[in-house]
């Protein structure tokens, strides 16, 4: 027995040590492989915006030399200018700029700009000095230049090709005859259209609530899925000391020294974990940042589980066989053998508690499909994917619609069935075309009123309010109880039938969207027997297979849909106090029945057997009508083992009334069988 209990002893160490080993290197495995992979995914990207800038420079630069040189006169400088634009594919325009009076003595300003703004991209000429004074401050791609030699400018609003743009001048010089002295004469530019750049970090597989942006060496955005960064020039330091982000203040940092590199980050807004990854593109000093999810892993949470379990396992066995080994319990001392059973009984206690914990922690729900949109970078980057995706299949683009939704009460009627009331509301712009219907209606449900409560004009369009209450339909698992964690979701349709119509969330209309602090909920708000967690938008791309007897063209883009969130949590102890107080009551019981055996008649032994069984049964009967599970919940399981307990007290008793002898219920008056139980 005590060279068993040494094997024991050895091979459950063993078997901690090689599962943690195992576990750990599942998910550091998982870990790097994804880092790995990003990291080559930002390198890759950052290479592509690298070679279509160095293509822009070589270009400007080459264009620029030959006006300096003579080898280009003014009679072919605009072919030269119009080749240049046709043999770059990402340019949109380009300019040949003079300084004032540099032309011609006569001419103050003269810009020669063609741009891909015609019809199918073709070229079309404009005077620049018709347009806008050039030589003004707010023009960085010529007052910069001119003061500061060959750069890149800052994005910036192109009132001749209408969009955003970042422009690299290259300077070119009038030589003077007789000194060889250079003058600055003017600037060829080429213009890149932030759209083209847009397009490289959008097409980008990041998971899908993953986003990047582009920022300069000194930390001007560039692109950024939440475009006001841009438009307002926003600098990455700015905008990290306003969300006391630290690490976004490392990168801004590391990338003003051309660096690269993986951080990992907790996000102070939404509380997400993620990497955030930044490569260098060499050319220009930009930094190209992306931020992955780690929630969009695609990690198997019940091998995560299982592993988990079998360590807790190996441990408690290791634990418990250790302790009898320095107990010495196996010489049959009957204080050691209960102090044994004492140390291992608060193993399994502590094992119980951590396997509730995994239950909690490692749940199905936990990936849950569609894109989680908790702040307004992630919900820019899932409507730029589609609004691409609807481009490159030469569709309609999608027509977003700000959705926002508000509960103040939530209760469930019945297992399946939750009852919720507030109020939602749409923004719609002024460009929302008229044959269209506005409005909202909420699927999978029942019971549903809504009551409009008014129209109110905004600027640029109009809010609808409505007043409603619903009844969901939520596939709740109870196979789990008490330790189930759910999402009940509502899902959000628009009224309008046409295919493009998508409902977004409203974001701007709540002060925090941080998930765990419930946006959307009533603070009042409560469901009894639950905790509310947390509270989120979902995109989520649902295939349907009818088109509910209305053709569609055959290639179409599948638009998401909207739902709004909530995830609850079993309050473990409420459960706890309710349902299994009584079996602890009803084991205690059976085992002070167990201790006194020989000296109960087995009458009376069964009388105390069958109504500790009602007891139980009644307890089981109750939970069975509150949920409704079509398997065996895990609660039940401890009534099962009540059960058998009840069945085997009497069956004792009956051995001893009977004089059966059994040496392992007789070994020192059955201390073998009252330290198992």
């Amino acid at each position: 027995m005590h060279r068993l209990l040494w094997l024991t002893c050895l091979v459950s160490l063993l078997g901690v040590g090689v599962l943690s080993y195992q576990h750990v290197s599942y998910k550091n495995s998982i870990y790097a492989s994804a880092k790995a992979d990003l990291r080559q995914l930002t390198a890759d990207a950052a290479a592509r915006i690298d070679a279509v800038l160095r293509q822009a420079m070589n270009s400007a630069e080459t264009l620029a030399n030959g006006l300096t040189e003579g080898g280009i006169d003014r009679d072919h400088m605009l072919h030269r200018l119009r080749e240049m634009l046709v043999a770059n594919p990402y340019a949109y325009g380009g300019s040949i700029s003079f300084v004032p009076y540099g032309y011609t003595p006569d001419v103050r300003l003269y810009s020669a700009y063609y741009s891909k703004s015609g019809r199918d991209g073709a070229l079309e000429f404009l005077q620049l000095a018709d347009v806008y004074d050039y030589t003004a401050p707010e023009y960085d791609w010529y007052v910069q230049a001119m003061d500061k030699g060959n750069r890149w400018s800052e994005p910036y609003w192109d009132e001749a090709g209408k969009t955003y743009m970042i422009t690299y001048s290259a300077l070119f010089y009038r030589v003077h005859p007789d000194s060889g002295e250079k003058t600055a004469n003017g600037v060829v530019t080429i213009d890149i259209s932030m759209a083209q750049i847009r397009d490289i970090i959008e097409s980008l597989n990041i998971g899908p609530s993953g986003f990047g942006a582009l920022t300069t060496r000194d930390g001007n955005y560039l692109y950024h899925p939440n475009y006001e960064y841009v438009q307002t020039r926003q600098n990455i330091r700015d905008v990290a000391r306003q969300k006391n982000d630290a690490d976004r203040l490392v990168i801004a940092d590391r990338a003003a020294r051309g660096e690269g590199g993986v951080i990992d980050h907790v996000s102070t807004t939404t509380g997400e974990a993620s990497w955030l990854i930044f490569a260098t593109v060499p050319t220009s000093g930009w930094s190209l940042q992306n931020t992955f999810i780690k929630s969009d892993l695609d990690i198997n949470v019940d091998t995560l589980r299982q592993q988990i379990l079998w360590i807790i396992i190996s441990a408690i066995l290791f634990c418990s066989t250790l302790a009898a080994l320095l107990l010495k319990a196996s010489f049959g001392s009957p204080f050691r053998v209960w102090l044994l059973t004492a140390i291992v009984s608060v193993l399994l206690i502590v094992g119980i508690s951590i396997i509730w914990d995994l239950a909690l922690t490692y749940h199905p729900s936990i990936h849950s499909s569609g894109v989680k949109v908790s702040d307004k970078a992630t919900l820019q980057a899932v409507m730029n994917s589609y609004r691409q995706s609807s481009e490159s299949k030469h569709l309609d683009p999608p027509l977003y619609v700000p959705t926002g939704v508000y509960i103040d009460a939530i209760e469930f009627n019945n297992a399946n069935d939750v009852l919720v009331t507030g109020r939602l509301w749409q923004t719609y712009g002024d460009d929302y075309p008229q044959e269209l219907a506005k409005g909202l209606q909420i699927g999978r449900a029942k019971s549903v009123k809504m009551e409009e409560l008014g129209r109110y004009p905004v600027a640029g369009g109009e809010v609808l309010q409505w007043a409603f209450q619903a009844i969901l339909r939520v596939p709740v698992d109870y196979s789990r109880y008490p330790l189930e964690v759910e999402h009940l979701d509502m899902q959000l349709l628009p009224l309008a039938k046409t295919q493009n119509v998508v409902l977004v969330p409203d974001l701007d209309a709540y002060t925090l969207t941080t998930a765990t602090l419930l946006p959307g909920l009533d603070q009042g708000a409560f469901l009894p027997g639950w905790k509310l967690n947390e509270a989120y938008f979902v995109l989520r791309a649902l295939q349907k297979n009818t088109d509910f007897g209305i053709e569609q063209a055959f290639e179409r883009e599948v638009m998401p849909t909207l739902y709004y969130e909530i995830g609850v949590k079993r309050v473990f102890i409420d459960a706890f106090i309710s349902n299994l107080t009584p079996l602890i009551v009803v084991s205690i019981v059976l085992f002070a029945v167990a201790l006194l055996s020989k000296h109960v008649e087995v009458g009376r032994l069964m009388s105390i057997c069958v109504a500790v069984f009602f007891v139980v049964v009644f307890s089981h009967l109750d939970i069975r009508k509150s949920i409704s599970a079509g398997e065996i919940f895990y609660l039940e399981y401890f009534f099962f083992v009540i059960y058998f307990v009840i069945i085997l007290v009497p069956m004792d008793a009956f051995r001893l009334a009977l004089g059966m002898r059994s040496p392992f219920f007789e070994y020192q008056n059955g201390l073998l069988a009252k330290a198992i139980y």
